[in-house]
């Protein structure tokens, strides 16, 4: 999981390429490090693979972060910065509804028993809240924002995972928790700063 959070280094890096006025500093590359870091501590030390076959997920994670830059910053530097946030969506759903269902066909899942009302309810929960809100609003904000300095943010996503936690399962609050919280609003503070 901790491999999908390379995607704001990406984004910095390809930018250079793309979007050669919105360049990091040396003070923004620090604080998208010290974010990293924070972000690190939340998530805890991974610990060594066992299983030969993590590497393969971690690949595919890696993966995962460079197609996630690569989306940012082709919205970015296209004309798809001038469309709609909600058609930017659109197009991204017609294109990998039918490519996911024919990878689906073709390694083998099938469907035999109905879903549970949980797997429904998860489901529903992905299509409505994550896709139809969260990516639009993560759009508009491409947009209209340094795609740069605006990816850096996707580190607090684990701690508000964490939090989450707190709140809806009492899960405690560490000290370390603390310190990852104070890493990622220094490193963002550093990222957004002007130059």
């Amino acid at each position: 999981m901790l491999f999908i959070y390379l995607a704001p280094f990406f984004v910095v890096v390809g930018a250079r390429i793309v979007l050669p006025a919105d360049r990091f500093g040396a003070a923004q590359w620090l604080g998208l490090g010290m974010s990293f870091a924070g972000m690190l501590i939340a998530f805890g030390v991974p610990t060594p693979a066992l299983d030969p076959r993590q590497h393969i997920g971690d690949g595919m994670m890696v993966g995962g972060a460079l197609f996630w830059a690569a989306t940012t910053l082709t919205i970015k530097a296209s004309p798809l910065t001038r469309a709609s946030a909600e058609k930017v969506m659109l197009y991204q759903l017609v294109v990998s509804g039918p490519i996911m269902a024919v990878a689906a066909f073709a390694a083998g899942e099938r469907m035999t028993d109905m879903p549970s009302a949980l797997a429904v309810g998860s489901m529903v929960y992905q299509t409505v809240w994550v896709v139809s809100v969260t990516f639009v609003i993560w759009f508009a904000l491409i947009a209209r924002y340094s795609a740069t300095r605006l990816s850096a943010f996707t580190f607090l996503t684990p701690l508000f995972g964490v939090a989450a936690g707190h709140l809806v399962l009492n899960e405690p609050l560490t000290l370390a928790f603390g310190a990852a919280v104070l890493l990622v609003a220094a490193g963002l503070m550093l990222v957004n700063r002007s130059p």
